[in-house]
């Protein structure tokens, strides 16, 4: 987000241009997995939903115990961003935050443990993957 210019924000304040480019991406690859699907009908092919699982949880960071949406929680530049592409985390100007727990953003590049944990528990757990993973166990289940 500090190399995107400001008028490239989405309603979340998000880099518009990449959400757009992602949203294509996804649309395509979700076509060419049902192209496969029909080709390889034995085969179980899941979609998960990175995109909309990653959204889900920004509009409502609080439900999920997040406090610092974009503010990477390591890092050196301090701003709204505490991001410094010529300073990353690990460098000797750098420091961590104290609740890591309460951040979406590790180090401007990767995400949280936390956030990572959010998201994948989304895909066990939550509407994020096609088809869903609880239907898939059950019908394991049911295979034996």
């Amino acid at each position: 987000m500090v190399l995107a210019p400001e008028d490239d924000r989405d309603d979340m304040g998000c880099v518009g241009s990449a959400n757009k480019q992602s949203n294509t991406h996804n649309t395509i690859l979700q076509s060419k997995l049902q192209d496969l699907r029909r080709q390889f009908p034995h085969a179980v092919i899941i979609y998960a939903d990175y995109w909309n699982a990653y959204h889900t949880i920004m509009k409502s960071p609080r439900k999920y115990g997040f406090q610092e949406l974009f503010k990477a929680c390591c890092g050196s530049g301090g701003g709204p961003y505490n991001f410094d592409f010529f300073a990353a985390c690990g460098s000797p100007s750098s420091s961590s935050c104290p609740h890591p727990s309460q951040y979406i953003n590790w180090d401007g590049v990767h995400l949280t443990e936390a956030m990572y944990k959010a998201v994948s528990d989304s895909f066990l757990n939550g509407t994020f993957c096609h088809p869903p993973f609880k239907y898939l166990l059950s019908r394991k289940q049911q295979l034996g």
